[in-house]
Parts: C-alpha cells; sequence; structure tokens
C-alpha cells in the first residue's frame, strides 16, 4: 500500500492563494447581482406607489397627498380652505407644527392611513431602512415615525431603532408640499400649490430614492454638501444613481439627478434641488410647476 503524502507548506500556500483569487472575483459578480435585484425591487416599490397615488388622486380631484399643513414661510396662506398656517389637528394625518419633525414624508403617509399601500413599500432594500411599526389606523400618527404625541419625539423603541442604525421607516423623497409660495411671482398657481396631473406635467418627478442633500430632524442619515456634491445622486444605492417615480406613472433609474421635467432652456431639471435656493434649506420650496424638488 503507497505511503499517503503529505501536503506542502508551498502547496497549501498555492491552494489557498487560489481560492482568494477565485473569492476576489467573485465578490464583485455578487455584489453587482444583488445591487441589480436592489434597484429591481427599489422600481417595483415605486411602480406601486406610483399606482396608490394614482388611485389617491382620482378619489381627490387630481390632487396627490397633501396633509393640508403650509408654512407661512413661503408667502401667505393659500385661501383653498385646505392649507391652514396653524392648527392642533389637521385633516390629512397630522398636528401642526409637530408634523415638520416626521418631514414632507408625512403626506405619504395618507397613502397607508387610507390603505392605498403598505408601509412596506415604502423601504428600499438597499438601505438600512425598516417598514414603519405604525398602525395605518392610528389617527394620531403623524407619519413613518411612531411618536409620542405628549413629547414630540419618537417614542423609545422607534429611538433605540433611530440610534443603532441610523435609518428609518420611509426610503423615499416626495415632492415638497409644505412650503406653499402664495405670494412669489414665480408662481403660475398660488391658489393651489398641491401637486395636481392637471396642472403639473406628468414628467414632474414626485417619487424618488432619498434626497442626498437633505434629511428629517430625527432621522440621522448621512447626508452630502451640495457645496462639494452639486449633483449628488441619492445615497440608496451608494451613488450609482436613483429609481424616479414621473407623474405619468412611468418609474425609470437614472445615473443623474438631472432627470426631471423638461424645462423651457431645454435642460432636465434637478429632481434633488429646488430652481432657487439652497437644497439643504429647510424652508426651500419649488418654484415652478415643472420644478421638482423631492425632499423626505
Amino acid at each position: 500500500m503507497a505511503a499517503r503524502r503529505a501536503i506542502t507548506l508551498t502547496e497549501m500556500l498555492a491552494t489557498v492563494g487560489g481560492l482568494a483569487c477565485l473569492f476576489a472575483a467573485l465578490v464583485p459578480a455578487l455584489l453587482g447581482a444583488k445591487d441589480a435585484a436592489d434597484r429591481a425591487a427599489c422600481a417595483g416599490n415605486l411602480a406601486h406607489i406610483g399606482r396608490a397615488l394614482a388611485v389617491y388622486a382620482s378619489e381627490y380631484g387630481g390632487d396627490l397627498p397633501d396633509c393640508g399643513a403650509a408654512s407661512p414661510l413661503g408667502g401667505a396662506v393659500p385661501a383653498d380652505g385646505k392649507h391652514v398656517a396653524s392648527r392642533t389637528t389637521a385633516p390629512g394625518t397630522c398636528a401642526w407644527p409637530d408634523v415638520r419633525a416626521v418631514g414632507n414624508q408625512a403626506n405619504l403617509w395618507l397613502l397607508v392611513r387610507g390603505g392605498y399601500a403598505q408601509a412596506g413599500v415604502f423601504v428600499c432594500p438597499a438601505t438600512a431602512d425598516r417598514p414603519s411599526l405604525n398602525s395605518s389606523d392610528a389617527l394620531g400618527a403623524m407619519g413613518f415615525l411612531a411618536m409620542d404625541p405628549a413629547t414630540g419625539r419618537p417614542v423609545p423603541h422607534e429611538a433605540r431603532f433611530l440610534q443603532k442604525i441610523a435609518a428609518g421607516r420611509c426610503s423615499y423623497s416626495y415632492q415638497n408640499q409644505f412650503a406653499h409660495p402664495a405670494t412669489d411671482p414665480q408662481e403660475a398657481r398660488p391658489g393651489a400649490p398641491t401637486t395636481n396631473g392637471a396642472y403639473h406635467p406628468s414628467d414632474l418627478a414626485v417619487v424618488a430614492d432619498r434626497n442626498p442633500y437633505t434629511r428629517t430632524d430625527l432621522v440621522r442619515q448621512p447626508t452630502v454638501s451640495p457645496d462639494t456634491h452639486p449633483d449628488a445622486n441619492s445615497l440608496n444605492h451608494h451613488g450609482a444613481g436613483q429609481n424616479v417615480l414621473y407623474l405619468s406613472g412611468e418609474v425609470h433609474w437614472h445615473s443623474t439627478p438631472w432627470c426631471g421635467a423638461l424645462r423651457a432652456d431645454g435642460v432636465y431639471d434637478h429632481i434633488y434641488r429646488p430652481d432657487a435656493g439652497r437644497p439643504d434649506d429647510p424652508h426651500n420650496l419649488p418654484r415652478a410647476p415643472a420644478d421638482s424638488f423631492l425632499v423626505p
């Protein structure tokens, strides 16, 4: 019977080195496959949200979700009966001004409250976000975060979640519905600021992966500076691009934020910046019907 030959150190090192090379070659392919799967699932989420928005709009005269809280910083409050500068309760989802803490995404919560969509579709699988724990029939809920109405801060379990992974319950930014420019001369329709399919162009970007410049007061999500990164993509997909939902209901992946409505000057609108002012100014607002300014 032949004696079993021992493996030499050189052979062992060669084997380990070969396995390391194989692993190094496979990892990018595996990561690329995961990124592609995340993008596809994210696009599916936005398509679902688009269908929910269409049903909501069909029931509310073409208006997209707007909880009704106007900011006097945007000018005089529109006299349309829907927008009030100061109130303790709003007809939609919020208590004003407490809703400012949970952001513009509180408007999207109307889709959950009304049963048009589930909270899970508002979470991009490429992020560390998790679906909201708020009950859809909790009338006191201001948005995707579970809040304590007595303190205006997240309830303890929500605070622990936010501190642990610095993430949130909604991965997407929505066309700004908070600041209403009733007296802004650049606003052609000051009496009805809510996004509406009869007034705004079909290629207006209305929902997309999270804005890289802004975040809500309560969620410590990473952001970049608009000064050093003027054309930043969403950070949801490692800065490679973003999925964008348009008012038409179409969803497209873009590797640049210059993918909004086609402007009169022949340039596509930047979806994360208003036409004037800074994108990290929490009181800024869209300046024209074709101006997307998607914020959390």
